[in-house]
């Protein structure tokens, strides 16, 4: 039922992706509703396409914030999850969104 590739323990990179609107975002109205959050979604997608996906959204305390939760597969990996997020997403690298990556020992999981 979930895309999620299971579990390998401590040996999985996770970081929690912190989005806030950046220096090009519009000063009024919804960053969603802006079309160049498109390239925020594409980024998503491939990030989801290549398995590394587990949790996306807004953060529901304050407009145009989200979090993200990616899981690469192999320890030592922030530096790649650190270029995803601040390259290979077009919505960073152009500052409609600034991201802060934060790295996050998971120490439980629920069932999937």
């Amino acid at each position: 039922m979930s895309d999620i590739p299971p579990s390998h323990g401590d040996d999985d990179t996770w970081v929690a992706l912190m989005h806030r609107p950046g220096p090009a975002a519009p000063a009024e109205g919804n960053v969603v509703e802006d079309p160049r959050f498109a390239e925020h979604a594409a980024f998503l997608s491939r990030m989801h396409d290549a398995g590394y996906l587990v949790a996306a959204g807004p953060l529901t305390d304050v407009a145009g914030e989200g979090m993200t939760i990616l899981r690469l597969p192999g320890a030592g990996r922030l530096d790649e999850a650190t270029r995803l997020a601040t390259e290979d997403d077009v919505s960073v690298a152009t500052g409609f969104f600034t991201v802060t990556v934060r790295p996050w020992q998971v120490v439980m999981q629920g069932q999937p």
